[in-house]
């Protein structure tokens, strides 16, 4: 393990030396990437350690380090496999662990720690990557009292002296809009910074903040008005795989109230905009009040009617409803295959009747040995769910229609092989 003073050396070494490894031609591809990543990871790894070992500057400014690097990768290296984004995210985390742990000790530590992150924000290699160098900042604001946090405003107004010729002036004037605010609110409370809280509702973290000082003050009322206005500014846009979609939001702040009647209005709402997940939390909700069985019913015929079928086929395939799954795939046979999978065995004419027809129609519209295997590995298919009476009257049928298809001719023989 490193000495007292030797941390970020250490850090500067091993990732200078990984990058320098991994460089091809001036080129860093995505595998080279994931390489340094993993080092990367090594050195938070010894990061994280010397913090558990309460040193906790040394360790903010290796972090501080790798942070700056892994940003610089992004603008020069392939990183599409998602492995640098993950060594930004946990660096952003060992820095806030350091930083809050720093803001409980004595001044001349947390001026050091604020210095340090003011210093590591005006780097070059934050340009074009606004959110990155904002989160840092934002990371500071635990350190601040009164006196500090003047130097990290004026080095916000440094930022915002030339916003007019950034490519996406409003997203930064957004960022600086909340990171002063939570800074005006750590320096002074929330109270004392309501009006500047409400006066910032266009931005959406800002919004997310009041709501939860609302839920937080059981202001209900409150929370539930802040959703729905921008729920209804939206114009009904649905997000349904962030979990602060608005939508997912207001069902949080019901949660919160104890209200069921409006939880399950709301789960319904987003179930029926192609939520699958909600049919849990309806079901769970429905069973409390002991009505579960007879609301079953209704809620598929109502989700059956939205026009998110998928949504509704996951739901019969979880409830086990192979009869309206049939007759799902019987009015459209989208993904076939896949729901087949599951009626097949309850079901083999209706499905062997439906696969032969779905087969056909490929088949027709194939033109090269690409599509035709595909058509003849649904054949296969059909093999495997026993439907080799099917399969081969299919084969017959192909070669009696398209003689003159040599290619497909070609790939129907394997199929009468498995015959």
């Amino acid at each position: 393990m490193a000495g007292t003073n030797d941390i970020l050396e250490v850090a500067k070494m091993t990732i200078n030396a990984s990058i320098k490894c991994n460089t091809v031609r001036g080129f860093i591809g995505w595998h080279s990437c994931d390489n340094i990543c993993m080092d990367m990871h090594d050195v938070l790894d010894m990061c994280e350690d010397a913090f558990k070992r309460e040193r906790y500057q040394e360790s903010l400014e290796a972090d501080t380090y790798v942070l700056v690097s892994g940003v610089k990768l992004a603008s020069c290296a392939d990183s599409s496999s998602g492995m640098l984004t993950d060594v930004i995210m946990r660096a952003f985390e060992l820095i806030d662990l350091s930083t809050q742990t720093i803001a409980k000790l004595d001044a001349a530590m947390r001026k050091h720690a604020l210095s340090l992150i003011i210093k590591e924000a005006k780097k070059k290699a934050f340009d074009g990557w606004d959110s990155w160098r904002y989160e840092l900042l934002g990371k500071a604001v635990c350190l601040c009292d009164e006196k500090l946090a003047v130097k990290l405003e004026k080095l916000l107004d440094v930022f915002l002296e030339d916003i007019e010729n950034d490519y996406t002036p409003e997203y930064k004037r957004q960022e600086d809009t909340i990171l002063r605010y939570k800074l005006h609110r750590h320096l002074k409370g929330a109270d004392a910074v309501k009006d500047e809280l409400y006066a910032n509702l266009h931005i959406r973290e800002i919004r997310i903040i009041a709501v939860k000082d609302a839920t937080d003050a059981r202001n209900y009322n409150e929370a539930e008005k802040l959703c729905l206005e921008q729920i209804k500014k939206e114009d009904g846009r649905f997000y349904r795989n962030i979990p602060e979609d608005w939508n997912n939001i207001l069902f949080d702040v019901y949660v919160q109230s104890g209200i069921t009647d409006k939880q399950i209005e709301q789960a319904k709402k987003i179930l029926f905009l192609g939520n699958a997940g909600f049919w849990d939390v309806l079901k769970r909700l429905y069973q409390s009040l002991g009505t579960w069985e007879s609301q079953k019913p209704i809620i598929l015929k109502e989700l059956k009617q939205c026009k998110y079928s998928v949504c509704y086929r996951s739901v019969l395939v979880e409830e086990n409803e192979k009869k309206l799954l049939l007759e799902a795939v019987t009015e459209n046979p989208y993904n076939l295959f896949y729901y087949a999978q599951f009626l097949v065995m309850d079901y083999p004419n209706e499905i062997y009747e439906l696969c032969a027809n779905y087969i056909r129609e490929q088949c027709a519209q194939a033109t090269d040995r690409r599509l035709y295997k595909k058509v003849c590995k649904d054949l296969l298919q059909l093999i495997k769910w026993k439907g080799n009476a099917t399969a081969k009257l299919l084969v017959d049928e192909f070669k009696a229609t398209y003689p003159r298809r040599s290619a497909l001719l070609d790939e129907l023989q394997k199929v009468e092989r498995k015959l």
